[in-house]
């Protein structure tokens, strides 16, 4: 195993400044993020305020149904006590969702680990899922491989309501039928029964997105001591029922500090990641497991598309008596994480980021701050074959994130065709257009009116031209075959769709490849948080 590191590629403009000058970012964040920043965090916050006790409970409630490690049990025992936290979170994907989510828990775990040494403090690895979205057609896909390609494959079943993922459940047969679909695309490897024996096994008891991926996190880093909580989880949201009234009661504050906030970021060159309004509330009611996103208007919080109405008083005896009917968005979901957590520091991804800049202001309304953000790990694992063929091609990782090697593939199909066939099959195409043009004035001097008949006679003419261009073209390719996929296989392990391989590929992939030590073999890398793209070759 061998560990080479990057400049980030395919950072947005935002995500790069954030990487190289934060300092310059002071604006929008309350530390940057280093070693200095983690000391400060930890001396200056008031750690003491949250409900511990209360919070160890729930963490225990909710996971008790998917086993609770030794060192799970330990780190529960840290944060009921003084413990602080390092936290991620991630949208409950089917297997675990993009690879991604894979390299937030590990930097959640990295994190916690150097620290807790760093510091001499006990330092715990939180994951946070988002068990209370409600966009399903963002996680109910995989990415497989078929004739070559990489093809979104959908989970069938279509539900006719926008139900949050912790409530929206699957069809036993059908995700039975999908998930062998899935293993069928994989080649067949030592691993592979074993692989599916366990995720079946693991579907059994979780049929909704978020238990199913919660069993699957678990089973994964579950030896770590990652302690996982799903927002959406019912005693959690007693929990939260203080902080919710807070939210409520500020709700006009946080949508005008918000919305001006993100106002300098769009000056600054940096858009509007939130978009924000401000009439929002920040809040989602639910209704029989719906999200119904509420606006202010007239003193009222309103979903005017639902004919929901509430008062202050009636929203804040709703968060007061049954706060699971309330629900966080992208503004209020940080600031309840760091009324709920201790938090020494968020593992934040690039978008996640973006958007955290635009709440510096939201946050101290609350007389608190932001923690320290993080940049995840990101990673590529560059398999035995692709190390062989970039080898074998002369190119290096940068040359496949720049456009090198796919300029490079078409140098090699161009230098290889022969431009007089083309060239040829376009003069003969030009010759057609002008003799029937002359046949047309012909008859038109004689008077026969058949420039119908003969445009239908051009165009069938072309779609046979058309058609013999394709096939001298695909037979062609197929006898550059050979080379041509080996161009193609390292951009479909490297670039997948064109982006990181994090983003298209889920674990199953690997884990079907590299077999059930994986995960094992990538904590062990020493990673270091400094913003770069780790690179893998196992």
């Amino acid at each position: 195993m061998r560990l080479e590191q990057y400049t980030q590629p395919f950072a947005s403009s935002f995500y790069k400044k954030y990487l190289e000058d934060t300092a310059n970012l002071s604006s929008f964040f309350h530390y940057e993020w280093n070693q200095t920043a983690l000391n400060k965090r930890l001396q200056e916050a008031d750690f003491s305020k949250h409900k511990r006790t209360e919070l160890a409970e729930v963490i225990t409630s909710f996971m008790s149904k998917y086993g609770i490690s030794v060192k799970s049990s330990q780190h529960i025992d840290e944060l009921r006590n003084n413990g602080v936290v390092v936290i991620g979170g991630q949208q409950a994907g089917i297997l675990s969702g993009p690879l991604y989510s894979i390299h937030k828990a590990i930097s959640v775990i990295a994190l916690a680990k150097q620290q807790r040494e760093i510091l001499g403090v006990p330092v715990i690895p939180v994951f946070w899922i988002a068990g209370e979205d409600h966009d399903i057609d963002e996680i109910n896909h995989v990415y497989i491989e078929r004739s070559r390609t990489l093809q979104k494959l959908v989970y069938p079943e279509k539900s006719r309501t926008k139900k949050i993922a912790s409530e929206s459940s699957f069809d036993q047969q059908l995700m039975d039928g999908y998930l062998n679909e899935i293993f069928k695309s994989l080649p067949e490897t030592l691993y592979t029964k074993k692989l599916q024996s366990k995720v079946m096994g693991l579907l059994e008891n979780n049929l909704t997105y978020t238990s199913f991926f919660t069993a699957m996190m678990n089973e994964l880093f579950q030896e770590e001591g990652l302690l996982l909580i799903d927002a959406a989880y019912k005693p959690l949201r007693k929990l939260e029922s203080d902080y919710f009234q807070l939210q409520i009661l500020h709700a006009s504050e946080i949508a005008n500090a918000v919305f001006e906030h993100e106002g300098k970021m769009d000056q600054q060159g940096f858009g509007t990641p939130i978009q924000a309004k401000e009439s929002a509330a920040h809040l989602f009611y639910i209704v029989e497991g719906e999200r119904f996103l509420l606006e202010r208007v007239n003193n009222l919080f309103i979903n005017e598309a639902k004919g929901l109405s509430f008062t202050l008083d009636e929203l804040m005896e709703i968060a007061r008596e049954n706060p699971e009917k309330l629900s966080n968005n992208v503004v209020t979901r940080p600031i309840m994480q760091e009324m709920v957590f201790p938090v020494l520091s968020f593992i934040a991804g690039p978008g996640e980021i973006a958007y955290w800049g635009t709440l510096k202001t939201a946050f101290e309304l609350f007389d608190m701050k932001m923690p320290v953000l993080m940049p995840r790990i990101s990673i590529s694992i560059v398999n035995a074959k692709t190390q062989s063929l970039l080898e074998k091609l002369s190119f290096t990782i940068d040359d496949v994130w720049d456009g090198t090697l796919q300029a490079a593939k078409l140098d090699y199909i161009n230098n290889n065709r022969n431009e007089e066939i083309p060239y040829l099959i376009k003069e003969i195409k030009k010759d057609l257009i002008e003799k029937y043009d002359q046949l047309e004035k012909l008859l038109l001097d004689d008077g026969l009116k058949l420039s119908p008949l003969l445009q239908k006679n051009l165009t069938n003419h072309e779609k046979q031209l058309k058609f013999i261009d394709n096939a001298i073209e695909d037979t062609f390719l197929s006898k550059l075959d050979a080379t041509i996929n080996r161009y193609d296989y390292i951009s479909r392990s490297l670039v997948p769709n064109g982006g990181l391989q994090e983003r298209t590929f889920t674990p199953i992939q690997l884990l079907n490849e590299y077999g059930p030590s994986l995960i094992e073999k990538l904590l062990e890398v020493p990673y270091e948080f400094n913003g770069k793209h780790h690179v893998i070759f196992l």
